[in-house]
């Protein structure tokens, strides 16, 4: 979701509270400049397993994890999954 958002206002909203003495935008040599967009991990590092969704459903996560403890490769129905 934050994809079209602007990150400057993004950062000031969720670090620069007016109410609250002190508060600022990190600003550390040590922390790593935000991204251009925010990226699936799959699509940024080797996974062995990737559960889409958005969030995934409780009864995707139930059935995903059911069939890997049982040693079956999960197969999930693509309905079972939103993008909210």
């Amino acid at each position: 979701m934050r994809n079209h958002l602007d990150i400057g206002d993004i950062l000031r909203k969720v670090y620069a509270d007016p109410a609250r003495v002190g508060s600022f935008v990190p600003n550390d040599p040590e922390l790593p400049l935000p991204l251009d967009k925010v990226y699936p991990i799959n699509e940024i590092v080797r996974v062995d397993y990737f559960l889409p969704g958005c969030p995934p459903s409780g009864e995707a996560i139930w059935k995903y994890l059911t069939d890997l403890i049982l040693g079956r490769m999960p197969r999930l129905d693509p309905q079972i999954f939103h993008y909210d």
